[in-house]
Protein backbone atom coordinates (compact mmCIF):
# COMPACT_ATOMS: atom_id res chain seq x y z
CA UNK A 1 0.00 0.00 0.00
CA UNK A 2 1.63 3.61 -1.19
CA UNK A 3 2.07 6.32 1.76
CA UNK A 4 1.00 9.61 0.28
CA UNK A 5 3.78 11.48 2.69
CA UNK A 6 4.00 14.56 0.22
CA UNK A 7 0.93 16.36 0.96
CA UNK A 8 2.48 16.24 4.67
CA UNK A 9 5.69 17.77 3.80
CA UNK A 10 5.20 21.45 4.79
CA UNK A 11 7.92 22.41 1.42
CA UNK A 12 5.24 20.95 -0.85
CA UNK A 13 4.35 23.55 -3.15
CA UNK A 14 1.08 22.38 -3.64
CA UNK A 15 0.30 22.01 -0.40
CA UNK A 16 -2.81 24.41 0.63
CA UNK A 17 -1.14 26.15 2.95
CA UNK A 18 1.96 27.51 0.72
CA UNK A 19 -0.54 28.34 -2.02
CA UNK A 20 -2.26 30.80 0.59
CA UNK A 21 0.93 32.16 1.86
CA UNK A 22 2.41 32.75 -1.49
CA UNK A 23 -0.96 34.58 -2.97
CA UNK A 24 -0.94 36.64 0.73
CA UNK A 25 2.71 37.62 -0.45
CA UNK A 26 1.93 38.78 -3.54
CA UNK A 27 -1.18 40.52 -2.33
CA UNK A 28 1.13 42.58 -0.05
CA UNK A 29 3.53 43.36 -2.27
CA UNK A 30 1.06 44.67 -4.82
CA UNK A 31 -0.06 46.75 -2.05
CA UNK A 32 3.08 48.17 -1.44
CA UNK A 33 4.21 48.82 -4.82
CA UNK A 34 0.88 50.91 -5.29
CA UNK A 35 1.15 52.69 -2.14
CA UNK A 36 4.61 53.04 -3.50
CA UNK A 37 3.88 54.64 -6.79
CA UNK A 38 0.66 56.82 -5.78
CA UNK A 39 2.91 58.79 -3.45
CA UNK A 40 5.50 59.23 -6.18
CA UNK A 41 2.92 60.58 -8.23
CA UNK A 42 1.74 62.53 -5.36
CA UNK A 43 5.41 64.35 -4.89
CA UNK A 44 5.98 64.57 -8.35
CA UNK A 45 2.75 66.35 -9.23
CA UNK A 46 3.19 69.00 -6.23
CA UNK A 47 6.83 69.62 -7.49
CA UNK A 48 5.64 70.75 -11.03
CA UNK A 49 3.48 72.91 -9.59
CA UNK A 50 6.13 74.64 -7.68
CA UNK A 51 8.47 74.59 -10.70
CA UNK A 52 5.12 76.17 -12.23
CA UNK A 53 4.85 79.01 -10.06
CA UNK A 54 8.62 79.67 -9.59
CA UNK A 55 9.06 78.47 -6.24
CA UNK A 56 12.81 76.36 -5.37
CA UNK A 57 12.01 72.86 -5.27
CA UNK A 58 14.03 70.04 -3.54
CA UNK A 59 15.22 66.93 -5.40
CA UNK A 60 13.13 64.14 -6.04
CA UNK A 61 12.91 61.16 -2.99
CA UNK A 62 14.81 58.42 -3.71
CA UNK A 63 12.75 55.13 -4.46
CA UNK A 64 13.49 52.40 -1.37
CA UNK A 65 14.31 49.19 -2.91
CA UNK A 66 16.55 46.17 -1.15
CA UNK A 67 18.86 45.12 -3.58
CA UNK A 68 17.67 42.05 -1.83
CA UNK A 69 14.76 40.40 -1.98
CA UNK A 70 11.82 41.31 1.21
CA UNK A 71 11.96 39.11 3.42
CA UNK A 72 9.36 36.77 4.10
CA UNK A 73 7.94 35.80 7.68
CA UNK A 74 7.49 32.17 8.63
CA UNK A 75 3.96 30.73 9.60
CA UNK A 76 5.00 31.98 13.12
CA UNK A 77 5.83 35.59 12.12
CA UNK A 78 9.41 35.28 12.84
CA UNK A 79 11.55 37.00 9.89
CA UNK A 80 13.88 34.89 7.99
CA UNK A 81 17.68 35.82 8.55
CA UNK A 82 20.14 36.78 5.94
CA UNK A 83 22.37 34.00 5.01
CA UNK A 84 26.44 33.98 6.08
CA UNK A 85 29.24 33.58 3.92
CA UNK A 86 31.61 30.88 4.33
CA UNK A 87 33.88 32.56 6.97
CA UNK A 88 32.06 35.34 8.17
CA UNK A 89 29.82 35.96 11.60
CA UNK A 90 26.57 37.96 11.89
CA UNK A 91 28.88 41.71 11.79
CA UNK A 92 30.31 40.97 8.79
CA UNK A 93 27.15 39.91 6.98
CA UNK A 94 25.49 42.98 7.88
CA UNK A 95 28.28 45.46 7.44
CA UNK A 96 28.59 43.47 3.59
CA UNK A 97 24.59 44.09 3.69
CA UNK A 98 24.93 47.62 4.58
CA UNK A 99 27.88 49.01 2.47
CA UNK A 100 25.71 46.73 -0.55
CA UNK A 101 22.80 48.96 -0.04
CA UNK A 102 24.82 52.26 0.53
CA UNK A 103 26.26 51.61 -3.05
CA UNK A 104 22.71 50.97 -4.97
CA UNK A 105 21.68 54.11 -2.89
CA UNK A 106 24.48 56.20 -4.57
CA UNK A 107 23.75 54.70 -8.20
CA UNK A 108 20.25 55.70 -7.94
CA UNK A 109 20.88 59.07 -6.86
CA UNK A 110 23.39 59.53 -9.57
CA UNK A 111 20.61 58.46 -12.28
CA UNK A 112 17.88 60.36 -10.58
CA UNK A 113 19.69 63.88 -10.27
CA UNK A 114 17.80 66.38 -11.41
CA UNK A 115 19.13 69.07 -14.26
CA UNK A 116 19.80 72.63 -13.53
CA UNK A 117 18.22 73.50 -17.13
CA UNK A 118 15.99 76.95 -16.94
CA UNK A 119 12.31 75.85 -17.78
CA UNK A 120 12.23 79.36 -20.16
CA UNK A 121 13.87 79.45 -23.48
CA UNK A 122 15.63 82.39 -24.97
CA UNK A 123 12.10 83.56 -26.38
CA UNK A 124 10.58 83.42 -22.96
CA UNK A 125 8.26 80.11 -23.88
CA UNK A 126 8.52 77.33 -21.01
CA UNK A 127 10.00 74.33 -22.06
CA UNK A 128 9.62 71.36 -19.65
CA UNK A 129 11.05 68.23 -22.10
CA UNK A 130 13.59 70.30 -24.20
CA UNK A 131 16.51 68.60 -24.38
CA UNK A 132 20.37 70.30 -23.56
CA UNK A 133 21.46 69.86 -26.81
CA UNK A 134 18.54 72.23 -28.57
CA UNK A 135 19.50 74.88 -25.31
CA UNK A 136 22.56 76.09 -27.30
CA UNK A 137 22.81 79.12 -28.69
CA UNK A 138 24.04 79.21 -32.37
CA UNK A 139 26.45 81.54 -33.39
CA UNK A 140 24.74 84.29 -35.96
CA UNK A 141 28.05 85.14 -37.99
CA UNK A 142 28.66 81.78 -38.17
CA UNK A 143 25.75 80.53 -39.26
CA UNK A 144 25.56 83.80 -42.06
CA UNK A 145 29.25 82.45 -43.01
CA UNK A 146 28.16 78.65 -43.19
CA UNK A 147 25.20 79.48 -45.53
CA UNK A 148 27.07 81.40 -47.80
CA UNK A 149 29.38 79.33 -48.69
CA UNK A 150 26.77 76.27 -49.35
CA UNK A 151 24.58 78.61 -51.21
CA UNK A 152 28.01 79.36 -53.45
CA UNK A 153 28.66 75.81 -53.79
CA UNK A 154 24.57 75.10 -54.66
CA UNK A 155 25.12 78.15 -57.39
CA UNK A 156 28.23 76.05 -59.06
CA UNK A 157 24.94 73.85 -60.68
CA UNK A 158 21.69 76.08 -59.71
CA UNK A 159 20.19 78.06 -61.85
CA UNK A 160 18.32 80.58 -59.59
CA UNK A 161 15.19 83.40 -60.80
CA UNK A 162 17.44 85.69 -59.25
CA UNK A 163 20.74 84.95 -61.68
CA UNK A 164 18.30 85.45 -64.49
CA UNK A 165 20.03 88.62 -65.60
CA UNK A 166 23.36 86.82 -65.46
CA UNK A 167 25.54 84.76 -62.84
CA UNK A 168 26.43 87.12 -59.92
CA UNK A 169 25.36 90.41 -61.73
CA UNK A 170 22.75 92.35 -60.74
CA UNK A 171 19.77 93.62 -62.32
CA UNK A 172 21.18 97.22 -63.26
CA UNK A 173 24.19 95.17 -64.88
CA UNK A 174 22.52 93.17 -67.39
CA UNK A 175 24.74 90.94 -69.56
CA UNK A 176 24.42 92.68 -72.98
CA UNK A 177 25.67 96.00 -71.24
CA UNK A 178 29.19 94.33 -71.56
CA UNK A 179 29.40 93.51 -75.14
CA UNK A 180 31.45 96.30 -75.99
CA UNK A 181 33.97 95.02 -73.40
CA UNK A 182 33.76 91.77 -74.42
CA UNK A 183 35.36 93.07 -78.04
CA UNK A 184 37.89 94.43 -76.71
CA UNK A 185 38.99 91.35 -74.93
CA UNK A 186 39.22 89.15 -78.16
CA UNK A 187 42.59 88.27 -78.74
CA UNK A 188 44.01 89.68 -81.91
CA UNK A 189 46.40 86.92 -82.53
CA UNK A 190 46.88 83.52 -82.73
CA UNK A 191 48.48 80.81 -80.71
CA UNK A 192 51.87 81.33 -82.09
CA UNK A 193 51.94 85.34 -81.34
CA UNK A 194 51.39 86.40 -85.23
CA UNK A 195 48.75 88.86 -85.75
CA UNK A 196 45.17 87.40 -86.96
CA UNK A 197 43.48 89.97 -88.88
CA UNK A 198 40.29 87.82 -89.65
CA UNK A 199 40.25 86.28 -85.61
CA UNK A 200 37.58 88.46 -84.01
CA UNK A 201 35.54 88.67 -87.57
CA UNK A 202 35.50 84.60 -87.07
CA UNK A 203 35.36 84.76 -82.85
CA UNK A 204 32.17 87.87 -83.66
CA UNK A 205 30.70 85.37 -86.89
CA UNK A 206 30.69 82.34 -83.97
CA UNK A 207 29.54 84.03 -81.42
CA UNK A 208 26.78 85.37 -83.43
CA UNK A 209 25.83 82.05 -85.27
CA UNK A 210 25.73 80.98 -80.84
CA UNK A 211 23.13 83.60 -79.81
CA UNK A 212 19.48 83.01 -79.86
CA UNK A 213 18.77 87.20 -79.94
CA UNK A 214 21.22 87.20 -82.73
CA UNK A 215 19.31 84.44 -84.36
CA UNK A 216 15.94 86.17 -83.67
CA UNK A 217 17.36 89.46 -85.47
CA UNK A 218 18.46 87.48 -88.27
CA UNK A 219 15.36 86.00 -88.87
CA UNK A 220 13.36 89.44 -88.98
CA UNK A 221 15.99 90.78 -91.18
CA UNK A 222 14.91 88.17 -93.79
CA UNK A 223 11.35 88.36 -92.98
CA UNK A 224 11.22 92.53 -93.81
CA UNK A 225 13.50 91.61 -97.44
CA UNK A 226 11.31 89.40 -98.29
CA UNK A 227 7.94 91.66 -97.50
CA UNK A 228 10.17 94.05 -99.61
CA UNK A 229 10.78 92.09 -102.27
CA UNK A 230 7.22 91.06 -102.67
CA UNK A 231 6.15 94.84 -102.49
CA UNK A 232 8.66 96.11 -105.12
CA UNK A 233 7.62 93.48 -107.14
CA UNK A 234 3.89 93.99 -106.72
CA UNK A 235 4.32 97.23 -107.05
CA UNK A 236 6.31 96.88 -110.70
CA UNK A 237 3.67 94.72 -111.70
CA UNK A 238 1.18 97.08 -111.40
CA UNK A 239 2.97 99.36 -113.28
CA UNK A 240 3.25 97.03 -115.84
CA UNK A 241 -0.66 96.69 -115.37
CA UNK A 242 -0.97 100.02 -116.10
CA UNK A 243 1.38 100.54 -118.90
CA UNK A 244 -0.59 97.49 -120.67
CA UNK A 245 -3.93 99.43 -119.97
CA UNK A 246 -2.74 102.63 -121.34
CA UNK A 247 -1.20 101.22 -124.30
CA UNK A 248 -4.76 99.01 -124.67
CA UNK A 249 -6.77 102.37 -124.66
CA UNK A 250 -4.06 104.31 -127.39
CA UNK A 251 -4.34 101.58 -129.54
CA UNK A 252 -8.77 101.32 -129.69
CA UNK A 253 -8.55 105.22 -129.85
CA UNK A 254 -6.05 105.26 -132.60
CA UNK A 255 -8.02 102.52 -134.31
CA UNK A 256 -11.79 104.73 -133.56
CA UNK A 257 -9.71 107.65 -135.38
CA UNK A 258 -8.68 106.08 -138.12
CA UNK A 259 -12.16 104.69 -139.06
CA UNK A 260 -13.19 107.48 -138.31
CA UNK A 261 -11.12 108.99 -140.89
CA UNK A 262 -12.20 105.88 -143.58
CA UNK A 263 -15.61 106.82 -143.08
CA UNK A 264 -15.03 110.67 -144.53
CA UNK A 265 -12.52 109.77 -147.26
CA UNK A 266 -9.78 112.09 -145.58
CA UNK A 267 -7.21 109.39 -145.04
CA UNK A 268 -4.20 110.93 -146.53
CA UNK A 269 -5.52 114.72 -146.73
CA UNK A 270 -5.88 115.41 -142.92
CA UNK A 271 -2.62 116.69 -141.65
CA UNK A 272 -3.62 119.10 -138.47
CA UNK A 273 -3.10 116.40 -135.95
CA UNK A 274 -0.12 115.30 -138.03
CA UNK A 275 2.92 115.86 -135.45
CA UNK A 276 6.72 114.62 -135.32
CA UNK A 277 6.29 113.25 -132.20
CA UNK A 278 4.69 110.27 -132.44
CA UNK A 279 6.01 107.01 -130.87
CA UNK A 280 7.53 104.61 -133.99
CA UNK A 281 4.64 102.44 -131.84
CA UNK A 282 2.20 104.66 -134.04
CA UNK A 283 3.87 104.91 -137.19
CA UNK A 284 3.50 101.25 -137.40
CA UNK A 285 0.50 100.85 -136.65
CA UNK A 286 -0.46 103.17 -139.45
CA UNK A 287 2.11 101.77 -141.79
CA UNK A 288 0.35 98.15 -141.09
CA UNK A 289 -2.99 99.82 -141.46
CA UNK A 290 -1.96 101.62 -144.82
CA UNK A 291 -0.83 98.25 -146.37
CA UNK A 292 -3.63 96.58 -145.51
CA UNK A 293 -6.23 99.25 -146.95
CA UNK A 294 -4.10 99.32 -150.09
CA UNK A 295 -4.29 95.54 -150.42
CA UNK A 296 -7.40 95.47 -149.83
CA UNK A 297 -8.12 98.39 -152.75
CA UNK A 298 -6.02 96.94 -154.83
CA UNK A 299 -7.85 93.15 -154.45
CA UNK A 300 -11.53 94.78 -154.79
CA UNK A 301 -10.29 96.55 -158.03
CA UNK A 302 -8.89 93.52 -159.63
CA UNK A 303 -11.91 91.88 -158.54
CA UNK A 304 -14.10 94.16 -160.62
CA UNK A 305 -12.52 94.28 -163.28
Amino acid sequence: MPLHLLGKKSWNVYNQDNIDRVRRDEADAQAREDEEDRRHQLVDSERRLKLLRGHEVDDLPLKEKSPLPVSRKDDHGHGRKRRRIAGEDDTDRDMRLATEVAALQARTSGALRTSDEPLTDSQGHIDLFTLRSQHKEKNAEAEAERAKKKREYEDQYTMRFSNAAGFKQGLNTPWYSTASQTDAEIPGKDVWGNDDIGRREREKMRVNANDPLAVMKRGVKQLRDVEKSRSNWKAERERELQEMKSLEQEDSSSRRKRKQRRRHGDDFDDFDEFSLDKSSREHQIQDRHHKLHRHRHHSKSRHQS
